[in-house]
């Protein structure tokens, strides 16, 4: 399992290293504000990688998504792993970013900004686990569909 972990933490914190970037670029970040936003999702990521990789595993489990289903179910796997994972941790990062800048809890930007990602969440979640499936292909690791952690549990008999 100690494999995968890494190359799902890595393919994690250098997809966010790229799309991130763009998108606080586009948010009007300069390069400071990119850098220090690039800085604490590589910190989250490299914490929550290995996790995600597991939970995307799981959710192709669920579905009974398999390397054989189709184009579109697959992507909506990928979606529903992204929505029920990486959405959540995004709204934990606003609770405590607004916690430590205003003293408190912003429930406001918390759902703002929760719900902006879930609407952008269909162009960033399947491109997402495509690069980390590609990721773990270049590392001869095998895709999230094919379950390379169930592979690696240990069987109590």
């Amino acid at each position: 399992v100690g494999k995968v972990v890494v190359v799902d933490t890595v393919g994690n914190i250098t997809y966010s290293l790229i799309v991130g970037s763009l998108l606080d670029y586009s948010a009007g970040l300069n390069l400071a504000g990119i850098v220090a936003s690039r800085a604490y999702a590589t910190a989250v990521n490299f914490v929550t990688g290995g996790p995600y990789g597991w939970w995307r595993e799981k959710a192709f489990e669920v579905t009974r998504t398999t390397e054989k289903s189709g184009r579109v179910r697959k992507t909506l796997t990928d979606l529903l792993a992204f929505n029920t994972f990486q959405v959540p941790i995004y709204a934990t990062a606003i609770a405590i970013g607004s916690l430590i800048s205003e003293g408190k809890v912003d429930w406001k930007k918390v759902r703002d900004g929760s719900m902006y990602l879930a609407a952008i969440s269909p162009l960033i979640g399947p491109t997402m686990g495509w690069y980390m499936d590609g990721f773990r292909r270049l590392f001869g690791v095998k895709s999230a569909a094919e379950g390379t952690y169930k592979k690696n549990e240990p069987t109590t008999s």
